[in-house]
């Protein structure tokens, strides 16, 4: 401001400047405040994703499940957005993480199982441009399928799996969410002051279900996820021991889900109903409204939303920017999601692909599917037959 203004501030008041007398300075003035008018930037934002295996959106409290304690889940979704229907692009941890970080779908980024090649230094990660904008980079995960040398490392500074030490309750294959805690709690500690991206990724609610107390002794599927919020919680409680939680995009989202049972199957790999495809996604944004968004989004929109929130450039993904939403402007989804499973290729089995839309769910196998899924969101009533129109062209997308 000129020097001939007074910047007045007392008790009980508003602080007010009051304008100098004079042509010129009051010209001057007038240009402080026009400057003073487009706001003085924000300190820069950081992003902690944090990936909660094998957990299926309805057995979240945010998503409508009673009789449980999530708290750190319920003030994402109180404080965030939350999607009603994100979906997974596959079953299987390896290829949706892949598409989680870069954006790609397993067709695009080659990783199809989790026994497949690594994704290939070929594609561009998020960390990958998030270090190249100066951001450090860690990631904490808990499944031998995650280790370094699978192609998720691309980008990180700090990268820790399964192998790199052992605790209680962990095994060769996994280790708690506990663990992940602690190491990522501990890079968070580190830091000086500099941006950073963190991924924390805990793989409780994989089988097999045995969580530890005080979270046994109900559904133990439950309970593993419930015990993986509980460690979520240390997270956001680091951040706000740092300061920096109010500085913070936070993304919760689940690589894909878990069928208990439905349609046969135990767990998860082969079918592509909802069970194992519809997950769970939350973005707290500071500063932005809380609000829940009922139309289809997919896994593949993370990064370009992620690059879009914090200004920066966009990459070539499948998937769109989610910012507007975030950010609470009211925009229309008209969104179809892809999925995959090839595992059933290791049985002589054939591949099993799907297709979604805001109404019906298409699935590519030996016996075609179609469900109406605005009155058979359970999918038992297969329709192929009643609408061979809607199924034909879904078929040819996908």
């Amino acid at each position: 401001l000129p020097d001939e203004c007074q910047i007045v501030v007392g008790p009980g008041t508003r602080n007010a400047v009051v304008p100098p007398q004079g042509t010129a300075a009051m010209l001057l003035f007038m240009i402080a405040m026009l400057w003073l008018a487009r706001g003085i930037p924000d300190p820069p934002l950081n992003v902690m994703i944090v990936t909660l295996d094998t957990t299926r959106a309805d057995r979240l409290t945010p998503y409508g499940l009673m009789g449980h304690a999530m708290p750190s889940l319920d003030r994402i979704a109180r404080e965030g957005i939350v999607f009603d229907q994100a979906i997974a692009p596959s079953p299987l941890t390896l290829p949706s993480h892949a598409t989680i970080f870069t954006g790609l779908l397993p067709p695009r980024h080659g990783v199809r199982d989790n026994v497949d090649e690594p994704l290939s230094p070929a594609h561009t990660t998020l960390a990958e441009v998030l270090r190249g904008h100066g951001f450090r980079t860690g990631g904490f995960a808990a499944s031998v399928v995650l280790n370094a040398g699978r192609g998720l490392e691309q980008g990180f500074g700090a990268y820790r799996g399964v192998s790199d030490g052992a605790g209680p309750g962990d095994h060769r294959l996994q280790k708690r969410a506990d663990r992940v805690a602690d190491e990522a709690t501990a890079w968070l500690q580190s830091l000086n002051g500099e941006r950073f991206f963190l991924w924390a990724h805990l793989y409780d609610a994989h089988t097999p279900y045995d969580p530890p107390q005080p979270f046994a002794g109900g559904d133990p599927y439950i309970g593993e996820i419930a015990y993986a919020a509980s460690q979520f919680q240390r997270l956001i409680e680091a951040l706000e021991r740092i300061g920096r939680l109010e500085r913070t995009i936070i993304i919760v989202a689940a690589d894909h889900g878990e069928s208990l049972g439905d349609h046969g199957e135990a767990d998860h790999g082969i079918f592509l109903y909802e069970g194992v495809l519809r997950v769970p996604l939350m973005i707290r944004m500071p500063g932005a409204p809380a609000r829940r968004v009922p139309g289809i989004v997919r896994l593949t929109d993370i990064v370009p939303t992620v690059l879009d929130l914090l200004g920066l450039a966009a990459i070539a993904t499948d998937g769109v920017s989610l910012a507007a939403l975030v950010k609470g402007e009211r925009v229309a989804l008209d969104l179809e999601s892809y999925s995959e499973s090839l595992y059933p290729r290791r049985f002589g089995w054939s591949g099993i692909y799907a297709l979604r839309d805001s109404r019906f769910k298409f699935i590519d196998a030996p016996r075609p599917e179609l469900y109406d899924l605005s009155v058979d969101p359970l999918e038992r009533i297969n329709i192929v037959a009643d609408r061979p129109a809607v199924a034909s062209a879904m078929r040819q997308r996908v």
